[in-house]
């Protein structure tokens, strides 16, 4: 049996099901909102596989029956945000409950073959000193909340740099509007406090293009973004230009750059995920992160990858295993 952990909006997943439907692939597709709506009945017995399952549209499966887990998205109440707002008190519970019900969740499967353990999940920066001592080239970095460190920092990498999140890029609400997270160029320091909230700092590197690649089983899928284009997508091309996007394309990376991006995904112990390279002016590749469960729709459909029928392909093997 395939276990998808999901959420109900993602797209990479509706159509990953339907490929798995047309080959009438064993599989059950868990969505987080439906477990604690109580679509999906949940029966947990902490430490006992035989005797914790779920139940829906009076089929019982039991977790025992799991041979492959395919961790996707699990962990989203769009819904729940939607009727309530992020910061009622009910939404909020509603994740803190859920948090420990994964957690459980994640335990009772530990033994199982996973895409993405979302254990050997590592920070940005964990990950950056990984591809360091692997021989791939990154940024310089720095976290700090000293804006004398910061100015050290900024003189040392030519008066130009960038602020990102240290964690996963978020949308905050503040007075009824939408913030997005989007890396940050700063040119000067003037006007910051002495001391502010730790953030992750790097050196600015001037883009030829920007790369995304989608990492399975030892295979790169890589897709170029002319985002140097665009004033609007020149520093993050998240920050998308809806009237004029930007042109994308199959792209080959050199073999000694796939072959250390391969040798880092497996030291981290990761079967997957979405990968964001830089090509500097001076035809420099330069890793940034990863994210294991990152969408790949966005690289598989313009560059014909089929990347969601490969990812069937994978679950459906690794359960005849």
């Amino acid at each position: 049996m395939i276990l998808i952990l999901s959420t109900p909006r993602d797209t990479d997943t509706q159509i990953v099901v339907e490929n798995l439907q047309s080959r009438n692939a064993d599989f059950f597709r868990l969505n987080d909102e439906d477990i604690m709506s109580g679509l999906v009945t949940l029966n947990l017995a902490p430490n006992d596989l035989d005797k914790s399952y779920l139940v829906r549209d009076n089929k019982k499966i039991y977790f025992s029956d799991v041979k492959v887990v395919w961790m996707r998205k699990f962990g989203f109440f769009k819904t729940y945000e939607d009727f309530f707002g992020k910061k009622d008190d009910l939404t909020r519970y509603i994740y803190s409950e859920f948090s420990v019900i994964r957690n459980l969740i994640f335990k009772l499967l530990e033994e199982k073959k996973w895409l993405f353990k979302r254990s050997n999940m590592l920070t940005k920066i964990e990950i950056l000193k990984h591809a360091s001592d692997i021989g791939l080239k990154t940024p310089n970095s720095l976290i700090t909340s000293s804006l004398k460190q910061l100015d050290f920092f900024f003189k040392e990498n030519n008066n130009l740099i960038i602020s990102k999140s240290i964690g996963e890029g978020k949308h905050i609400e503040f007075n009824n509007k939408n913030y997005p997270f989007f890396t940050q160029i700063i040119k000067s320091l003037d006007g910051l406090p002495d001391s502010f909230s730790p953030s992750l700092f790097q050196e600015y590197i001037n883009k030829k293009y920007e790369l995304r690649t989608f990492f399975l089983d030892d295979k790169l899928y890589t897709m170029v973004i002319f985002s140097q284009n665009n004033e609007k997508t020149k520093i993050d091309f998240r920050n998308y230009d809806i009237d004029k996007p930007n042109r994308v394309g199959r792209y080959q990376l050199p073999l000694v750059i796939e072959e250390k991006i391969i040798k880092l995904m497996n030291k981290m112990g990761l079967n997957t995920g979405s990968i964001d390279i830089i090509k500097s002016v001076n035809n420099e590749y330069y890793f940034l992160e990863v994210n294991p469960s990152g969408q790949f729709g966005m690289t598989s459909i313009p560059c014909n990858f089929n990347l969601h029928q490969k990812v069937s392909n994978y679950l459906i093997d690794n359960n005849e295993k």
